[in-house]
């Protein structure tokens, strides 16, 4: 059987369908959530800088104004000082450039060049109390990022700058930016887990109708599912029972068909035998072509015995009479003694040195007619068995039967071994076979009484035909199998 992957079951699907969809769903909100906080927090951030601004632009005009009118101009530390008692700082960082000084009084952080954040910055003026919001400049230099705004004083010749640095807001953007990532990839597991638990609860009652139907195909007709557990599929449980009660009278019908048309068998058998019987001792005084009738007869009677145990061994395995009468037992000397008694002697049989003296515990008669039934099977449909070989496996020994047929279709390989299926129907047609396709099926249920197992591959040796391949315990023991006869 096929290895099925484990990401195909139905189980696994719901389970990754729950995390995928929980990943995407969290990544969406992560992303929405991100792109807002960053940009209120920017935006806080500026507003704020803008509004400070304009108070510490009043404030820096007014001292200006009172400096000029005194007359007399000011050093740079003056307007130094000016700047740092007067200006409200906050996260800003104020520049000036006074009344007829090239050099700025003041800083900017991340030692800029003053003159490059003047250029960037386009002024305007202001009048009176009316402040226009001059436009900004937001520059990115060193990975850090500032934002700046100024103003030209008309009639004063000075120039005021205040630059806000961002630093603290992509660090706190950044923390975001990984909470959201923690927080999508903790959705996700979590999905995930749901999932699982989710499939696992959904396909609770589809697997126990699978287990049912599991115990069925292995014989316990006594499975039935509850009623009870699950109200939603309590229809599917009524006709899910309904079926398996069909079918196990459908089964007992049919056991109780095959047993009894065998015993009813038996009695007109006994009389033809009887009766076949007194014309062979008379065979000598009747006519060439009844003496040829008696012989034909003599063969389909035989046929007719050989169906007739056939389907009573099948009844007694149906109805669970059938036992293991188990012995000890050199295996290559019991081969030869099949092989010697059955249609085809001359088959040869390979020993291996080192399991030449191998000995096992099994049902003599039950495992005879299992390889008298694949000798028989090759003869019908091959031509005749051409080697028989066994070597030891482990705890197992394997049991091979070889031909120089046709071999037989993969596709019917596992079919032949049920009833009433025959390989090589063509072929058997041909040699005028008249079996009704239960020696392999025998083959099958005396193996699995042994708890083994039965195949037919292809020849090892790149020649054409079939191997037929029996696999059971070796069982050194006598009480090894003891349990198997039970």
């Amino acid at each position: 059987m096929e290895n099925r992957r484990w990401w195909r079951g139905l189980q696994a699907r719901i389970t990754i369908a729950y995390a995928v969809g929980a990943l995407l769903l969290s990544t969406v909100v992560a992303v929405v959530s991100f792109t807002i906080a960053q940009s209120n927090l920017l935006e806080s951030a500026k507003a704020t800088a803008e509004e400070r601004f304009r108070q510490n632009a009043r404030i820096v005009r007014d001292e200006l104004e009172a400096v000029q009118q005194q007359g007399a101009e000011a050093e740079a530390e003056r307007y130094l000082t000016l700047i740092e008692a007067t200006v409200l700082r906050g996260d800003s960082f104020p520049l000036l450039y006074p009344p007829g000084q090239a050099n700025p009084v003041g800083r900017v952080p991340g030692d800029r060049e003053p003159d490059a954040l003047r250029a960037a910055v386009v002024e305007f003026n202001v009048a009176d109390d009316v402040y226009q919001l001059p436009e900004s400049s937001q520059q990115e230099e060193s990975g850090a990022t500032v934002y700046g705004i100024g103003v030209k004083f008309e009639g004063l010749d000075a120039t005021y700058y205040e630059v806000l640095s961002l630093v603290g807001l992509e660090q706190t953007l950044t923390d975001l930016r990984r909470i959201l990532f923690a927080t999508a990839v903790a959705a996700s597991l979590a999905g995930a887990a749901l999932g699982y638990y989710s499939a696992r609860r959904a396909l609770a009652p589809v697997n126990r109708i699978s287990k049912a139907a599991q115990a069925i195909a292995e014989g316990d007709f006594a499975t039935r599912l509850d009623l009870s557990i699950d109200p939603d599929l309590a229809v599917l449980s009524q006709s899910f029972n309904e079926m398996v009660d069909a079918l196990q009278a459908r089964i007992q019908r049919d056991e109780r068909f095959t047993s009894d048309v065998s015993h009813e068998l038996r009695s007109p058998l006994m009389t033809l035998t009887a009766s076949l019987e007194v014309l062979e001792r008379r065979k000598g005084s009747l006519p060439e072509v009844a003496q040829r009738a008696v012989g034909l007869l003599r063969d389909d009677l035989s046929r007719f015995e050989h169906l007739v145990e056939d389907l009573l061994e099948i009844s007694r395995m149906d109805a669970g009479a059938a036992h293991l009468d188990l012995s000890h037992f050199g295996l290559a000397e019991f081969l030869v003694n099949v092989i010697a008694q059955s249609r085809s002697p001359e088959i040869a049989l390979i020993t291996p040195d080192e399991d030449g003296d191998l000995w096992m515990t099994a049902d003599k008669r039950r495992l005879a007619q299992v390889i008298t039934n694949l000798v028989d099977n090759a003869a019908k449909y091959a031509g005749g068995a051409t080697v028989i070989r066994f070597r030891q496996v482990g705890e197992n020994v394997l049991i091979m039967v070889e031909d120089e047929g046709p071999g037989v279709p993969a596709e019917d390989r596992d079919r032949i071994f049920d009833r009433f299926s025959r390989a090589g129907s063509d072929a058997g047609r041909r040699s005028g076979d008249s079996g009704v396709g239960l020696g392999l099926s025998l083959v099958s249920e005396h193996v699995n009484l042994h708890n083994g197992r039965v195949w037919v591959t292809e020849r090892t040796d790149g020649k054409s035909g079939a191997r037929f391949v029996v696999e059971m315990p070796v069982g050194e023991h006598q009480d090894d199998l003891e349990e198997m006869a039970v």
